[in-house]
């Protein structure tokens, strides 16, 4: 009887152990499942999380779509100054050749009126019919003059032809005196009038 009693609690006390050991074997497989079961979850997440869309925009560097700074503010500066500049001179241009006209015409239309009044003495008349003339062949002159200094690369330019001389304005900052022979050279060409008798004017 003793001896079954024994043997009874040594087999319980086996069993307790075996329980004590599976328990703790059992739970360091779980844990290891858990990890090893939760970290391709985890690394899957994260490189779900880089290749969504939202973490691809993040990563791209977007220009900036409202730019301020000193350097932009400058050129900006420069551009608007630049423009004035060229509206002041063009301005001029414009004002130059309308001027050119108004006295243009006030010539022909004396020219005219002394032409159409019967009342006028045939040798007056006769000298304003060749005034009238040469006003013409002036304003012809002048117009394909400009043309030709436009076609060399100037922006803009003014003829005035008046007898003997002629009067050159041309818009460039400046002239260096190999552009100055050319430009003397074709005025002269066009208008039969000697080099020494033509002013070249660069105005900016």
């Amino acid at each position: 009887m003793s001896k079954r009693f024994w043997f009874l609690g040594l087999l319980t006390l086996v069993g307790i152990t075996l329980l004590v050991v599976g328990s703790q074997g059992g739970i360091g497989n779980f844990k290891e499942t858990t990890n090893l079961t939760n970290a391709p979850h985890v690394q899957a997440s994260t490189q779900d999380k880089n290749n969504s869309p939202n973490a691809k925009e993040n990563s791209i560097v977007k220009p900036d779509s409202n730019p301020s700074g000193n350097a932009v503010e400058v050129k900006k500066g420069e551009i608007d100054q630049n423009e004035d500049v060229l509206k002041d001179t063009s301005g001029f241009f414009v004002e130059y050749r309308l001027e050119r006209e108004r006295s243009r015409g006030h010539q022909i239309e004396i020219a005219r009126e002394i032409i159409n009044n019967t009342n006028s003495d045939p040798d007056i008349r006769k000298k304003a019919q060749e005034q009238l003339y040469v006003i013409s062949n002036r304003l012809q002159k002048e117009l394909e003059v400009e043309s030709l200094i436009r076609a060399k690369g100037y922006q803009d330019s003014v003829v005035f032809l008046e007898g003997k001389t002629v009067t050159v304005v041309i818009q460039a900052k400046d002239l260096n005196q190999e552009d100055a022979v050319k430009i003397t050279d074709l005025v002269s060409r066009s208008t039969q009038v000697e080099a020494q008798n033509i002013v070249i004017i660069p105005k900016n």
